[in-house]
């Protein structure tokens, strides 16, 4: 039985996480600020957690000697609606915490770090790209980060490569398309457009969106995203040290509209014409790639709209009836 840390094992993603160890008979230690298991309940006394802060080198050179830990997956980071204007805090936590747990890493002899990245490495998506024309946008294309998460995400990974090429150890980036899933809409606000699409209606209040219903966008399923890591965590090798993780096609606002209104009878979802519903300064839109990750440890999406959407309404009514 392995042991594998998984750090923010708590949150969106941590959560299904260490649902999929557990269920491969893997031992799931957590390591995150807060004991908050709302987005778990079922789970609480299933697997050890150990609260701490990444940024502390210390804490996580300790719950690595003391636990035996042999693989990690590195989830925790700083996500706020508000982070472009904290570049300092962004920094410190999502860039100098990756550094500290590669270190603690290197120093306890652990050859596997799957660090969870994002699109946003890519920076602003150009024509051709992003819209109109769409071509899948693969790992080695241009990297023009312009946000501070956007700079922090992609310094961590040159660091994780650096770690790699000097120490050995198996550094691994995944790259997540816009993630949809439960828990979002409650850990991160308004950057969480489709995760208020879908738990507005299963409330009964009404979604309104001005624009954006014509909008191309790859977007994956918060299962799919934790199957990726965990399938990267114990894959037998791995060849690259970055995937794209997406769902590999393009979907508008308006047909996820329509998987939730398939799911959720009577949701009341108006949204308006035109592209970028988020209003970014900065398009972010894109199609990925992810034949890598398919021929590297088999990563398939499972989840379409309809299904995930199905699978999002289930899990909200769950958490409630374990709450």
């Amino acid at each position: 039985m392995m042991n594998i840390l998984v750090t923010g094992g708590v949150g969106v993603i941590g959560v299904r996480v260490v649902r999929k160890l557990l269920a491969r008979g893997m031992k799931p230690v957590v390591f995150d600020v807060r004991p908050d298991f709302s987005l778990m309940p079922d789970l609480v006394g299933r697997f050890d957690f150990v609260s701490g802060d990444i940024t502390s080198l210390e804490a996580i050179s300790a719950v690595l000697r003391e636990r035996h830990i042999e693989r990690i997956v590195h989830l925790a980071a700083y996500i706020d609606p508000d982070m472009a204007r904290q570049a300092y805090r962004s920094f410190t936590i999502n860039t100098g915490g990756t550094v500290n747990m590669l270190e603690a890493a290197r120093l306890a002899d652990i050859k596997r770090f799957v660090y969870a990245s994002s699109r946003a490495v890519y920076g602003a998506t150009p024509q051709g790209v992003g819209g109109p024309g769409y071509q899948p946008l693969t790992e080695d294309h241009e990297k023009r980060p312009v946000s501070a998460y956007d700079v922090t995400k992609l310094a961590a990974e040159q660091m994780g490569r650096l770690y790699r090429d000097l120490h050995g150890i198996e550094f691994a980036a995944l790259r997540f398309a816009g993630i949809y899933g439960p828990g979002k809409q409650a850990r991160h606000g308004k950057m969480s457009l489709r995760s208020r699409m879908v738990e507005d209606p299963v409330e009964g209040r009404p979604v309104r969106l001005e624009k954006g219903g014509e909008q191309l966008d790859d977007i994956i399923y918060v299962d799919d995203v934790a199957e990726s890591l965990v399938l990267a965590a114990l894959a037998a090798r791995l060849n690259h040290e970055a995937y794209n993780i997406a769902s590999g096609r393009g979907q508008t606002l308006r047909q996820f509209a329509d998987a939730v209104r398939a799911n959720v009878p009577g949701a009341d979802i108006e949204v308006g014409p035109g592209l970028n519903p988020m209003g970014f300064d900065v398009h972010y839109y894109a199609i990925m790639d992810i034949s890598r990750a398919s021929a590297d440890f088999g990563y398939a999406p499972r989840f379409g709209l309809v299904d995930g959407v199905r699978d999002y309404v289930e899990s909200l009514r769950a958490m409630r009836a374990g709450g």
